[in-house]
């Protein structure tokens, strides 16, 4: 081979093969690069496309909670391990219930409560029955209604009822309506938090003349924008204020033997309006929730709350998830329980909301809310449904017993087992 006759063309073999080599790489270094960077911005920013998509994605690794939804086992005391162990599948499941008596008994109104009270107490011994103004026919008859219902309770197996109201003063005051008694002002009138307590502890004071033990109250939720103005439920736009109305209220609660109920996490004052299904979503950093509405939630857990109700809001820096409410979240479960340190009851709001109805059937929500940890299931209407639907859930195993146990063992000790 003569390479000075043919050099010029070899060296120029040699260019275009390191030129091709180059442009390789550089393609390679190119791609490569960009696919990870392409995946970092689908993590951070992924929408749940489904129910049952992993629920530690979340909007941004910075704004939203961490991914271990792992909450410690309830520990219960030997009483409550006792009781538990005499207990069959079908009476833990029904003490993970609380709705109104008309579901059980089939009546249109429930005014009394007699034998046909106690056969459907016999058959679905609830965790808990929640009234309305027309179940009130004046204080003899009230006092009677409730002595019998617990009286029924115990005889079934040996545990009371939560006999709830949902009295806030203003606008809801059920018990104080139908008896005639001076309604406390709106709490958005209150102002501090020594006026708050004082309205607290009249309410309690007539609840426990009437044998109610639960009061779905307070609202922990700040008003904001419009809200502040429309929203008579809220202490107010200020979340120290608010925060320490709740706390104040709780208190009193606790002080007259009144389970209170502090609602509704993650709150609703920042919340809009899905236009398609009419649910409330909130888009807000965690952090800075953290730093204005979790505050009167956490005074709430600080002063002694035995419940806390989790809403049907979407909230995804709280649960990861763009489709599912935190009340059915795991990972909302998980943030209440590890990170604001409450170990009381978590119950849901109204399973049987429209909005939320949309998007899950009311049986299909029990079930989920109870595998995501919480404790109590409030449905308003359709009872039975959602019941049976968990009692087969537990039966198949889609609901474990360790789940069911620990759910009912909170229960449990707050009612003081």
């Amino acid at each position: 081979m003569n390479f000075r006759k043919n050099g010029d063309k070899y060296l120029i073999t040699v260019e275009a093969l390191a030129l091709i080599v180059v442009l390789v790489l550089g393609v390679l270094h190119f791609i490569m690069p960009g696919d990870v960077r392409e995946k970092k911005i689908g993590n951070n920013n992924s929408i749940a496309q489904d129910a049952t998509e992993d629920a530690t994605q979340s909007v941004n690794d910075d704004t939203s909670v961490d991914a271990d939804v792992t909450v410690a086992p309830f520990t219960p005391t030997d009483s409550v391990k006792s009781k538990l162990d005499s207990m069959t599948t079908e009476q833990k499941v029904a003490q993970l219930f609380i709705t109104r008596p008309e579901e059980i008994t089939g009546v249109s109104t429930f005014t009394q409560a007699g034998k046909k009270t106690k056969s459907a107490l016999e058959e679905y011994p609830l965790g808990g029955l929640i009234f309305r103004q027309e179940n009130f026919l004046g204080e003899e008859s009230t006092k009677m209604m409730m002595s019998n219902l617990q009286a029924y309770a115990q005889e079934k197996n040996g545990v009371n009822m939560f006999l709830a109201v949902d009295e806030e003063g203003g606008d809801r005051a059920p018990l104080a309506n139908g008896h005639a008694y001076e309604v406390q002002p709106a709490p958005s009138t209150l102002g501090s938090a020594d006026a708050a307590g004082k309205s607290a502890s009249t309410i309690a004071s007539y609840m426990t003349k009437n044998g109610l033990n639960m009061n779905l109250s307070p609202t922990a939720d700040v008003a904001y924008g419009d809200n502040s103005e429309n929203d008579t439920y809220a202490f107010g736009s200020d979340s120290a204020t608010v925060g320490d109305c709740v706390a104040t209220e709780v208190s009193s609660f606790n002080s007259a033997g009144i389970y209170s109920v502090a609602k509704c996490f993650p709150g609703k004052g920042k919340a809009t309006s899905d236009s398609t299904t009419g649910m409330l979503w909130m888009a807000d950093k965690l952090e800075d929730l953290e730093d204005s509405d979790f505050t009167s939630y956490k005074k709430a857990i600080d002063a002694g709350a035995p419940v806390l109700m989790i809403g049907n809001i979407l909230c995804q820096s709280v649960t990861g998830e763009e489709t599912k409410p935190c009340s059915l979240s795991s990972k909302a479960v998980a943030y209440v329980r590890n990170s604001m340190g409450f170990q009381g009851i978590l119950m849901t709001d109204d399973l049987s909301d429209t909005s939320l109805n949309k998007v899950y059937s009311q049986d299909q929500a029990a079930i989920e809310a109870v595998k995501a940890g919480m404790n109590m299931i409030f449905v308003s209407t359709g009872f039975e449904g959602s019941y049976n639907a968990v009692l087969t859930a537990v039966n198949n195993g889609d609901i474990s017993s360790e789940q069911l146990d620990d759910a009912v063992a909170r229960i449990l000790t707050t009612k003081g087992i």
